[in-house]
This record gives C-alpha cells, sequence and structure tokens, in this order.
C-alpha cells in the first residue's frame, strides 16, 4: 500500500462543535464520583443536555419523555440494545433522584421484570452454567421466557406439548416480525431444552418431532460489503490526519482487520516483538480466542502514537474518558464523522473495516487459511463469507470468459492466395527433366523445340500485355 499523505484542515472541519459546558446539580456531581457514575458519565450528561435542550426541569420529568430520551438521546434513534444499555447506565442515578425527591416517579416501576421461569428451566440453565459463556446462557433464559410466554398463553404445558399444538407458535414468531437468524436461534434453544427434559422422561413427544430440522428458517448469506477503492484511500487518509485518537484507532482496525470490540479491548502493552516481524496480540473477542496478526512498519508507528496519549499508566490502549475503555458510540461517531462525503454509495460501518482487510488480503494472493487466521475465525465456511471473490478479479474473469468465448466461435480466417506460377519458369523446368530423363533423343528433339517456340510465345506476351 503507497503511503498515506497527510492532508491539512482544522479539526474543527471533521468534529461536531464543542457545546457549552452544563453545569450540573450538587447531586449529579456527587454520583459522578462514585463507581457507578464514572461508569454513566456520558449518559448522564446526554441526559442533561436533553433536557437543557427542551427545557425540561427535573421536576417536570415524567415517564413518556424518559422513555422518549431513551429511544433518541442524541437526536438519531438508537437500536433496542444500546437504549437498554443507556437505561441500565441510567437507572441508579435515576433512582438517587427518585430518593431525594427530584423527580415525581419511582424508575423502579418503569424497570420489566423478566418472567420468572419454572423450576426445571432455572435448573437446565444452571446446568450450563459451567460449560458456556455468560452471553450464551443468557440467550437461552431469553429463548425460554419466550417459550414460557407462550405456553402460558395458549394454556399448554411442556410435558404434554404436541406437534400439532407447537406449529402454530413458528407462525406466530415469523408474523411478529423477528429476523431469521434470531427465529432459527431461538427455536434451536428450545430444542434444546426439549431434549433435555426428554432425557429426564418430562416430555411424552421427542424434540426432534415437535421442532424439526426444516422449521428452522434459511438465514440469508450476505456477501461482504468492502469500501470502495476511493473511498478507503481517503479515509485512510482523513484518519491518518486527524488529532482524534477515535480516528488513530479506527485506522488501526482497518490496517489489522480487528472487530470493534477486540478494538476497545487491546491493552497498552499489546505489541509483541519477533525476530522477523512485530505482532499484534489481539484479546478474546467474539469466538473467544486469542490471535497474533503481524504489523507493518507503518502501523507499528500508530500503535506507538496511541501509546503516547496520556494517561500512560493505563489498562487500555484507546483511552476512553479518565483512562476508561472507549465506548462504542465514541468510536462510531467518530467513524460518522470521518466518513462524511465519501464516495460509497452504502453506509460505512466499523465493520465494513473489517471486510475491507479481508478483502485486500485476498485480493494480494494470500491463502485462505491464512486469511482465516488474521481474522480469527475456526470455521473457514466463515472466511469465505467474509473474504469473497472481490470485483476486481470477478471482473478479470469475465474478460477471459468472453475472449474465450469469441475465440471459440470465430471463424477461421482464409488463407493467403496462392502465386501464380511464371509458365516460362514451367517450360524450363519441363525441358530441363525431359533432358535428364528421356531414353531416346531422337523423338526428343522435337518436343524441345515446341517447348523453345512455347517458351518464345510466353516472352512475347509478357513483354507485350495488350495482346
Amino acid at each position: 500500500m503507497p503511503p498515506i499523505e497527510p492532508i491539512h484542515f482544522r479539526r474543527e472541519d471533521l468534529r461536531p462543535r464543542a457545546e457549552a459546558p452544563l453545569e450540573l446539580p450538587p447531586v449529579s456531581r456527587d454520583f459522578l464520583r462514585t463507581a457507578r457514575g464514572r461508569r454513566a458519565r456520558s449518559v448522564v450528561h446526554a441526559f442533561h443536555r436533553w433536557l437543557d435542550r427542551r427545557r425540561l426541569t427535573l421536576a417536570k420529568l415524567t415517564p413518556d419523555q424518559l422513555r422518549r430520551f431513551l429511544l433518541r438521546p442524541h437526536g438519531a434513534r438508537i437500536t433496542s440494545r444500546t437504549s437498554g444499555n443507556y437505561w441500565n447506565l441510567l437507572r441508579d442515578y435515576l433512582q438517587r433522584l427518585y430518593d431525594r425527591g427530584l423527580i415525581g416517579f419511582d424508575p423502579e416501576r418503569l424497570r420489566r421484570h423478566p418472567k420468572r421461569l419454572p423450576a426445571l428451566a432455572r435448573e437446565y440453565l444452571a446446568s450450563l452454567a459451567p460449560t458456556h459463556r455468560p452471553g450464551t446462557c443468557h440467550s437461552f433464559a431469553t429463548a425460554l421466557r419466550k417459550f414460557y410466554g407462550w405456553l402460558d398463553q395458549h394454556k399448554l404445558e411442556a410435558r404434554h406439548l404436541t406437534r400439532q399444538e407447537i406449529a402454530p407458535w413458528f407462525q406466530e414468531l415469523h408474523a411478529a416480525g423477528l429476523q431469521p437468524a434470531s427465529r432459527q436461534h431461538l427455536l434451536i434453544d428450545v430444542r434444546a431444552y426439549l431434549r433435555w427434559l426428554s432425557e429426564r422422561q418430562r416430555v411424552r413427544t421427542a424434540p426432534e418431532d415437535l421442532i424439526r430440522t426444516t422449521d428452522l428458517p434459511k438465514l440469508p448469506l450476505y456477501l461482504p460489503r468492502p469500501l470502495t477503492t476511493d473511498a478507503d484511500r481517503e479515509l485512510q487518509r482523513r484518519l491518518a490526519a486527524s488529532e482524534d485518537p477515535c480516528a488513530w484507532a479506527l485506522l488501526l482496525q482497518r490496517r489489522t482487520g480487528l472487530r470493534i470490540g477486540e478494538l476497545r479491548g487491546l491493552e497498552y502493552h499489546c505489541l509483541r516483538p519477533d525476530e522477523h516481524r512485530p505482532l499484534l496480540k489481539v484479546p478474546l473477542g467474539k469466538m473467544n480466542n486469542e490471535r497474533l496478526v503481524p504489523l507493518a512498519a507503518d502501523t507499528v508507528e500508530l500503535i506507538r502514537r496511541l501509546q503516547s496519549i496520556a494517561p500512560r499508566a493505563r489498562p487500555w490502549l484507546v483511552p476512553g474518558p479518565g483512562g476508561c475503555q472507549i465506548s462504542f458510540y465514541r468510536l462510531t461517531t467518530a467513524l460518522n464523522v470521518h466518513s462524511e462525503g465519501l464516495p460509497d454509495a452504502a453506509r460505512i460501518t466499523s465493520h465494513r473495516l473489517r471486510h475491507t482487510y479481508a478483502t485486500e488480503m485476498l485480493s494480494a494472493g494470500m491463502s485462505l487459511l491464512g486469511v482465516m487466521r488474521l481474522l480469527g475465525h475456526r470455521d473457514y465456511r466463515m472466511t469465505l463469507r467474509y473474504t469473497a471473490i472481490t470485483p476486481e478479479t470477478v471482473g478479470d474473469e469475465y474478460n477471459k470468459a468472453l475472449a474465450q468465448l469469441a475465440t471459440k466461435y470465430r471463424l477461421p480466417p482464409p488463407p493467403p492466395p496462392e502465386q501464380t506460377p511464371d509458365p516460362d519458369q514451367l517450360l524450363e523446368h519441363v525441358a530441363r527433366w525431359l533432358r535428364k530423363h528421356a531414353p531416346s533423343r531422337q523423338p526428343l528433339c522435337a518436343l524441345l523445340k515446341r517447348i523453345e517456340r512455347l517458351q518464345h510465345e510466353v516472352r512475347n506476351l509478357k513483354s507485350s500485355p495488350k495482346k
């Protein structure tokens, strides 16, 4: 990759204008000094800025207005998962405000209390804890709550459940608008629970008959979405020239193919020296495995640049407020700012940087196994999805195929026209052959004289073409 040329522009041209400092009430400042408050610092500031823009006070705040903030805290709608994270960070702060009489409603009543599962379901979840990650156990618990909620709604029991009774549930999940991947995970988790019940003889119908393989929805296979060449070059140029550490972190992600969660979890001392090339130690990520990624010289310099940011005595490479771990929101906001106006029609996300890195390595001739190790995949089929054939390779193969088709159906060229022999030379060759091979000389003399007369006539015709 050619060296990145720095560009010169003002920092405020790329970053949004900083708002005026907001004066928080004393109870808010006291809360931000606690451990929970330090983690919720950005959410608390966003909440008070939201109140200030709408000219609301804490005393006039209503539950509906709080729900609106959780849906659009920064003016744009966020996902339900992010909204839930905001609520978890803000809940203790709101409870403190309620205890001091600053808001007029109890935030505990707004909390959704999950349905309590039966004893068998809780026993099953406890059996998964020693061998599964917490996120996986949470996914099983969510699936079982949906399953038992549907059973209670239709007054059914898992022990006497039949195929005819459970089949309408699949239609209801589809009608509810769940994505195919969510429905597939939900049905697989419930079927695993039914197998556990079957081993203990708690269900009458076989689990494979209740939820069959044909009931699982087919997952769409999306192609990777690497950045276009012009957009990729311009984005790297902007990130390299920026003074924002978040921009440097995004450039590091582009040059190493990290997931954004792995980028946030990079340790301060993540460089590993090697005899030939320095390596980047990637922490546990989505696949729950560590890996080493080789680095180029400019990428090593980028990491040194991130390590030089104060405070240096911190656990994370990319610093957040007060040396804490950087948030998803700050990274995505920096990416949105620096990718504005790029020549790429699709929305630019952090995972597209990983797609671009993978397709670039595959186009450069790296083997599938090598790309698989760089990306930290456990199955080669995952790598095939992320590193599909690049558009440049498809175009080259298409042009070669067109050339072969044109050659296959092309008519052979006509042979070149032969030269007309000279009759004088032909008569001379005949006379020479007769003198050499004729057995008798007497009849040969008359024939040779006749050939000489013919040669004389041919010479006359050549000298006078009009005749």
